[in-house]
């Protein structure tokens, strides 16, 4: 569509071109010897001082001459140089035969200034040299010699004229490419951050729902299965495996809570952090042993830990015990996190079965413990320890990290 009315404006200016020139020709005679106004006595008018009259009327090679001069206009987009050149060349055939003088030349001009929009500046300013020289050479031998310099100086500037305003064309034209390739890129490097930061957000929420959701039903799960069995013959254990279960959904329902505060911006009071901590992984290791695990924690400089490292490291504790509660058969677990102040290590270790916890690395509990630690810039390992049993490794930088 924009070819063709670009197309169409060519066209336009082609022919606007051809009847302007013509126009010009048609109204030559008025100026010459003749019959000019009724009762008007014949002779030659008296024209204005800058208009050089001819000696004869124009003839039909003048009216072709302007035609095709004007004429190759129409294809000046697509072929620019060869277009320059037959105007050029046209227009000096004009001048060569001493015709009645016309804007002939703004053919060249036009055809010019197109090759300057259109290309580089090398080829402009050789294409400029050539045309100037060519106009130089069939205008100013048919110019009485006190006029040649006016001449001479008249089609240089002209022609400057047009390349300039060609080149000037060609440049905004770049600009106007160039930032609109800019802003197409930032929105699109905008959008692809958006999609980023959305997919991070929602990888986040599944591991915040996984963590919460796995460790608190695992441990429902065997407390319920430990009070069915009791039931009947032990009132004051089915008691207990109850109330481990009422405290654990309690303490579940409250973390779940949390993170749907997180997702509604903090709208109810609720706080803008799920609630985990090391400071609660003690009361995770009591649940833990409620359901047959004993757990051996040992804790090094968690003071002042930043708030990523400190829920990250409750969240890898809390999926690795819902493994070895779930998967590992175990009946000895051991929970260590030391800090040094630059880095915050935690390993979980048991004596069960490696195999039925590399089945469970199948799932997204280790997946999402990697990616945590590797999202901070830590270091993240799990497989069977070299004694037996299964452990989780992970280490993550309390300098530059949650990044």
């Amino acid at each position: 569509m924009v070819e063709r009315r670009e197309a169409l404006r060519d066209w336009a200016l082609a022919v606007g071109l051809t009847l302007f020139g013509w126009a010009q020709l048609a109204l030559v005679p008025l100026f010459l010897t003749g019959s000019g106004h009724p009762g008007r006595p014949p002779g030659r008018r008296i024209p204005p001082p800058f208009i050089q009259l001819p000696e004869a009327a124009p003839t039909w090679i003048a009216f072709a001459l302007v035609a095709l001069a004007a004429a190759p206009l129409v294809w000046r987009r697509r072929y620019p140089r060869t277009v320059l050149a037959a105007t050029v060349l046209f227009a000096g055939v004009y001048d060569q035969l001493h015709q009645p003088p016309v804007l002939i030349v703004l053919a060249p001009l036009i055809a010019l200034y197109t090759v300057g929009s259109l290309t580089e500046r090398r080829t402009l300013v050789y294409a400029t040299i050539l045309a100037i020289a060519f106009s130089l050479v069939t205008t100013l031998p048919a110019q009485p010699s006190v006029r040649m310099f006016a001449e001479g100086v008249r089609v240089v500037a002209m022609f400057a004229f047009a390349a300039a305003l060609g080149d000037a064309t060609r440049n905004r034209r770049a600009y106007v490419a160039e930032v609109e390739q800019r802003a197409l890129e930032a929105e699109r490097t905008r959008d692809e951050e958006a999609r980023r930061r959305v997919e991070e957000e929602r990888l986040r929420i599944a591991r915040e729902l996984h963590d919460v959701t796995a460790h608190s039903l695992s441990i429902i799960a065997v407390q319920a299965g430990a009070a069915q069995r009791v039931v009947h013959h032990d009132a004051e254990a089915a008691n207990r495996a109850l109330e481990t279960i009422r405290t654990t959904s309690k303490a579940s329902l409250d973390e779940l809570r949390a993170i749907l505060g997180v997702l509604r911006g903090g709208d109810d009071g609720t706080p803008l952090a799920p609630a985990g901590s090391v400071t609660r992984i003690g009361e995770m290791a009591s649940t833990v042993e409620s359901a047959g695990v004993r757990v051996e924690l040992h804790t090094v400089g968690l003071e002042d830990l930043p708030a990523y490292a400190d829920l990250s490291a409750y969240r890898i504790v809390q999926e690795a015990l819902t493994n070895v509660v779930r998967h590992a058969g175990a009946k000895h677990a051991t929970v260590s996190l030391r800090s040094d102040g630059e880095v915050l290590s935690v390993e979980v270790s048991d004596d069960g079965s490696a195999r039925p916890v590399e089945v469970a690395a199948e799932g997204h509990g280790i997946a999402g413990m990697r990616e945590r630690v590797i999202a901070l810039g830590g270091e993240f390992s799990a497989g069977p320890a070299p004694g037996g049993g299964f452990r989780v490794d992970a280490h993550i930088p309390l300098v530059g990290g949650g990044v």
